[in-house]
């Protein structure tokens, strides 16, 4: 009796025992579905958060990279770097020498985008001693994602063939508040990068062509050679320095769509024959945009603007009816707060700005009523076409350097509300900012959105006053008689 008792509870304990074994790996998931926020910027950058191996790590989107990579920064003396496992020879936009790169590669698991587990898989080992990652087309090719530069957020959904996108056009149930552009994607023979079409005019100056759809960097790009062979004007520089960058007028993706005026980085390296440059969010990114390399298609969406009076209004998204034309409605305004009383403020403005403008901001507290302040916030933008956009940490370092009461006193805000709007932008701001006026002090503080010129750098406006002859030119005219 005693020998059946045992042998029954060791019977159990065994069961006990395979049931606390280890867990079955987790399988990989799938992006379709999930909606992530895009890590804190001024310029619209699409990195996400994500975890290497329990680590917390920065996860860029970049459709023109072939092959997803990893920094070595990532791996420590604690943390010891995977094995290479061999070498990938694939087409790279980046590459300065050309346009082919040779990549190490390691086997990487454990990463994490979103919580969401992608599988193991082979990743090109770059340099850089911050940790990061880049998922290329390789990973991002089977999704199409919708940046949304307002929220700043990208939701995943599969590819769709881009019939499905055409059919939309012509199915009942849009919103009548909205116009959609739906523009074709290319692809460049050699290296498979996304190609869209688009006009950059600079004065009589004008190139049309293939850009390659860039997601990595905030800025556009414009070759040097195809520049400088139809005459568009760099900015100057110092005497034996190569041009940084251009001032152009527009920037367009079709007839009034696009970007009024731009600054293109210059792109001195450019080696690729057939494209013209990089196209970046700072003009798709004026705009609620669907990428979907597989599917050709770049989506383009914004509010409808209504000329009366010589002013613009727009129309209120998802609103039924197409009367509502309000000059409210051209301003957004989005808040995600975070840790240590600071909060991610967005503003963006969807009408034209001619001389510029400032937006300002009402503080809310707790219960969600106007906090009274001796510190005012507002956005200052400077003259552009409709769709721009700005977000910035509140308070941010430099403010509780300059001005530690408002930094203070701005930590105990739970909110903003959009309040007053006035034409022209602020002297002290001269991009995209957010600014603190302490009227007390009569002091303001700005921080700006950074352009290919750097950070808080004015963009200058293009003279009308005849340019001197170039060289070539020079050459041309006739000697002066004597």
């Amino acid at each position: 009796m005693r020998r059946a008792c045992l042998g029954a509870l060791l019977l159990l304990l065994s069961g006990c025992h395979r049931g606390a074994g280890p867990a079955a790996p987790e399988a990989p998931g799938t992006l379709a579905g999930q909606t992530l926020p895009l890590l804190p910027s001024p310029n619209l950058r699409l990195v996400v958060e994500g975890q290497l191996n329990g680590r917390l790590v920065p996860v860029v989107l970049d459709v023109a990279r072939a092959l997803t990579a990893v920094s070595s920064g990532c791996w420590d003396e604690k943390r010891p770097r995977p094995p290479i496992v061999g070498s990938a020879r694939v087409p790279d936009v980046y590459a300065i020498p050309g346009t082919v790169r040779d990549w190490p590669l390691v086997r990487v698991s454990g990463l994490r985008v979103g919580g969401v587990l992608l599988g193991a898989r082979g990743m090109g080992l770059t340099d850089e001693r911050a940790c990061s990652v880049t998922l290329g087309a390789d990973v991002l090719s089977p999704y199409a994602f919708t940046v949304d530069p307002l929220r700043r957020e990208v939701t995943f959904e599969k590819s769709r063939p881009r019939a499905e996108y055409l059919a939309e056009a012509a199915a009942p149930g849009a919103d009548p508040a909205e116009e959609v552009h739906r523009l074709e994607l290319a692809r460049e023979p050699v290296g498979d990068w996304p190609l869209l079409a688009a006009r950059v005019t600079q004065g009589e100056a004008a190139l049309t062509g293939p850009f390659v759809l860039g997601t990595r960097e905030p800025f556009s790009r414009l070759a040097l050679g195809p520049a400088e062979a139809q005459g568009v004007q760099p900015l100057e520089t110092a005497a034996n320095l190569p041009p940084r960058a251009y001032v152009v007028d527009a920037v367009e993706l079709a007839s009034d769509l696009g970007v009024k005026p731009v600054v293109l980085e210059a792109g001195v390296g450019w080696r690729n024959p057939i494209t013209l440059g990089r196209l970046g969010p700072d003009v798709w990114g004026r705009f609620r945009a669907t990428v979907d390399v597989q599917g050709d298609t770049l989506v383009l969406r914004r509010p409808r603007v209504q000329v009366s009076e010589g002013r613009q209004r727009c129309a209120r998204l998802g609103s039924q009816g197409p009367e509502e034309f309000r000059e409210e409605a051209c301003f957004g305004l989005h808040v995600r707060r975070g840790a240590e009383g600071r909060m991610a403020v967005t503003g963006a403005v969807f009408r034209d700005l001619p001389e510029g403008g400032r937006v300002h901001l009402e503080p809310l507290g707790e219960d969600g009523k106007p906090l009274m302040l001796d510190c005012q916030v507002g956005f200052s933008f400077s003259p552009t076409s409709r769709g721009a956009t700005t977000q910035h940490l509140v308070p941010w370092p430099r403010l509780a350097q300059a001005m530690p009461e408002c930094s203070e006193a701005l930590k105990t805000v739970r909110g903003y509300s959009l309040a007053l709007f006035e034409e022209g932008q602020l002297q002290e701001c001269p991009n995209a900012c957010i600014f603190v006026h302490q009227p007390s002090s009569r002091r303001t503080l700005c921080e700006c959105q950074p352009t290919p010129l750097g950070d808080a750098v004015a963009v200058p406006r293009r003279s009308n006053t005849p340019q001197p002859p170039t060289k070539k030119e020079r050459e041309r005219e006739p000697e002066d008689p004597k």
